[in-house]
């Protein structure tokens, strides 16, 4: 070992260092802006991770204390903002002081944070996630989606034990216009650590249900409070969404991305949850409205329609009459015509048939005196049985030709109890369909009846 070398214990270099820093550093303060990457606390102290990362890479980490004493006086000048800025994955700017110490080594001692800085960081981080979402074709697409008239089915995304999400519920089942929603919730935080996870998470659930709208909802907050609803994948998640999303986020001043993509922003849960009642009543009384005046108008038709059936009806049974009179007349015309017809040729015939006789007597007589032996004496029996029996045959002929016109008289078969029977002027043999209420006139020897028909039977005579 060399002689000349000077060696140091590690306590000797150390306490050098911790001196020096001391020297030089302790009694100047800076500010530092830095992203939180972890957080805890304990015993009123809170230890914080810090990192800068430029375009994915690590560029510098260091810790950080925030002493209690220096955490109470930050805390009763912010109040609950300090403990919202103090999140991980949030941009601050720190006052600190560089400290070492020979045993634990290289620390920032906090001693304030400017929360204007983080508003700031947030509101630039804002506008670059509504920039990358219209570069990506994303921030209009909920808007393209039809959001429906009647939304019954709903599903839910919030935290059940926050004001917002029992406003919501409580509005929704607890009003004067309609209540028979259908809601199934998908619980989620909305801030801390594991609110963006959780958000996500229950947004992709949410698309698995046959639901008609997907409401998100959150009650009132600082800008820190409301930061998880700009962040770029939740607002993306929203997007994509195939179902329309209704957001209700913060009070009337409040601003975020979610909100803007959203298919509808309402102002506060409570205005989400009126929103869908009040469409519901809406449409109830338009329905109301229309069903009134089909109402109306069709009994404006009917009754003239009553009243242009009632004249139809009055000419139609006037009508019927004429015709069937007109009809009447006609067929007796008919049958007193073909009365005449057939006695006249019933009496020519029988004109005939006496000259004919006349003539086989006439010619018989002639034969007989021209032969008187056995033989013509039988012929002459022969031709008077013939003649009889001839006579006999044309006679029951004539008998015959006789009841057939009695029977095919019109009149005389109405007089023997049969009718005739019409459905629009036509033989009821003739029409191919007969249908329960239409109307029969029946024709008898001395009346015109007119029914209506009630039953129809199908009789088979084959």
């Amino acid at each position: 070992m060399s002689e000349d070398r000077k060696i140091f214990s590690l306590s000797q270099l150390t306490t050098a260092l911790e001196n020096f820093i001391a020297k030089n550093f302790a009694a100047n303060v800076f500010w530092v802006t830095a992203e939180i990457t972890k957080m805890s606390s304990k015993g009123g102290h809170s230890y914080l991770e810090l990192a800068e990362t430029s375009k994915g890479q690590l560029l510098s980490q260091i810790q950080g204390n925030f002493w209690q004493s220096n955490y109470k006086q930050a805390k009763e000048k912010y109040g609950e903002t300090l403990d919202e800025i103090l999140q991980s994955g949030n941009s601050a700017l720190f006052l600190v002081r560089i400290e070492y110490h020979k045993i634990f080594g290289l620390k920032l001692n906090i001693l304030d944070v400017d929360p204007s800085y983080s508003y700031g960081e947030m509101e630039r981080q804002k506008q670059m996630n509504i920039a990358k979402l219209k570069e990506n074709g994303l921030y209009y697409l909920q808007k393209n989606i039809k959001l429906p008239r009647v939304c019954k089915r709903i599903a839910l995304i919030g935290s059940p034990n926050t004001s917002g999400f029992q406003d919501f519920v409580t509005t929704l089942q607890n009003n004067e216009y309609f209540t028979n929603f259908r809601i199934k919730v998908f619980p989620s935080s909305v801030q801390g650590n594991e609110a963006k996870l959780e958000l996500l998470k229950q947004i992709q659930n949410a698309q698995k249900y046959l639901v008609d709208v997907i409401v998100l909802v959150r009650g009132g907050g600082s800008k820190t409070d409301l930061n998880i609803f700009n962040d770029y994948e939740i607002c993306k998640a929203i997007c994509l969404s195939k179902i329309p999303f209704v957001t209700g986020i913060g009070h009337e001043t409040d601003d975020v991305i979610s909100a803007h993509i959203s298919r509808l922003d309402c102002i506060t849960p409570t205005a989400a949850a009126k929103h869908f009642y009040f469409q519901i009543s809406s449409f109830l009384s338009e329905l109301r409205n229309s069903f009134d005046t089909v109402i109306q108008e069709g009994l404006i038709l009917l009754q003239a329609h009553q009243l242009e059936f009632n004249e139809l009806e009055k000419r139609l049974g006037f009508w019927s009459s004429e015709l069937f009179k007109k009809q009447k007349n006609t067929l007796a015309e008919l049958s007193q015509h073909l009365f005449r017809i057939v006695h006249f040729n019933l009496i020519s015939k029988y004109q005939d048939l006496e000259i004919i006789l006349l003539h086989v007597e006439a010619n018989t007589q002639k034969k007989i005196s021209q032969s008187r032996d056995i033989e013509l004496k039988g012929l002459i029996e022969d031709l008077h049985i013939s003649s009889k029996f001839y006579l006999e045959q044309e006679r029951n002929k004539l008998s015959h030709l006789e009841d057939l016109i009695e029977m095919l008289n019109p009149l005389k078969l109405l007089t023997k109890g049969y009718t005739i029977s019409t459905i629009n002027d036509f033989d009821v043999n003739q029409i191919q369909e007969i249908q329960s209420g239409d109307v029969l006139k029946t024709l008898s020897n001395k009346h015109l009846i007119v029914s209506t028909i009630n039953t129809i039977e199908l009789l088979n005579y084959e």
